[in-house]
């Protein structure tokens, strides 16, 4: 009995000792020293929704990711709202800034300012390609978007970004090519037979397209 008395007491004060070091901000010598949101500068479009995402960095040099701990706020709910899991949802074009704050350590705050732009128009290059059947018979097509941004920004320094794998391709005729949307593929056309198709690239939250005309000669 005396063996395993001590043993019993050995292992309550292994697991209070676990406990402690892995409560991160109940260790003295593990406090909380500040949070990272991410993405950093947000730029995104009227309609959608970008998730947030929280990265806490403790004093030992621990980074835990995914750091739910938090409460969010939006400074311009009619620009952008945020919810409580740091879901942003863009209802207007501006500016709004974005506050997030640890729920045990109210000083330790991250703000990021979220810029919310309108997509105008799509462009697809080539805008008229021709390919044919044995020989090349694929084609690669990427696209465009230009944007309604205020300011040139990291995101977007010219106004336009390349949202090749944001759109939903189509083909008019998939007797004639094909394209794909899958990802690390998207925009990639296949001829299937001699004949002219539409390419089309759409936005799915503004319904916004683009067009291009592709021909597979024999």
């Amino acid at each position: 009995m005396k063996h395993r008395a001590v043993f019993l007491v050995l292992v309550v004060s292994l697991l209070s000792t676990a406990a402690a070091g892995f409560s991160g901000c109940g260790n003295k010598h593990n406090t909380l020293s500040a949070i990272i949101v991410t993405p950093l500068d947000p730029v995104i479009a009227k309609g959608t929704t970008l998730q947030l995402s929280v990265t806490a960095v403790f004093s030992d040099g621990l980074i835990v990711t995914s750091w739910s701990q938090v409460t969010w706020q939006s400074s311009d709910p009619n620009v952008a709202t945020v919810s409580s899991t740091g879901a942003v949802t863009r209802t207007a074009e501006g500016t709004a800034v974005i506050t997030a704050t640890d729920i045990f350590h109210p000083d330790i705050v991250r703000r990021i300012a979220v810029t919310v732009t309108q997509l105008l128009s799509i462009t697809i290059n080539p805008s008229n390609a021709v390919i044919s059947l044995g020989t090349v018979s694929s084609q690669t097509f990427s696209a465009t978007g230009f944007y309604s941004a205020a300011t040139p920004t990291i995101w977007a320094p010219t106004g336009t970004r390349d949202i090749t794998s944001l759109v939903s391709w189509a083909s008019s005729s998939t007797a004639v090519a094909v394209i794909s949307n899958v990802t690390g593929s998207n925009g990639f056309a296949t001829a299937v037979s001699a004949g002219t198709t539409t390419i089309t690239a759409t936005e799915l939250a503004t319904g916004i397209t683009g067009t291009a005309t592709l021909t597979v000669g024999p």
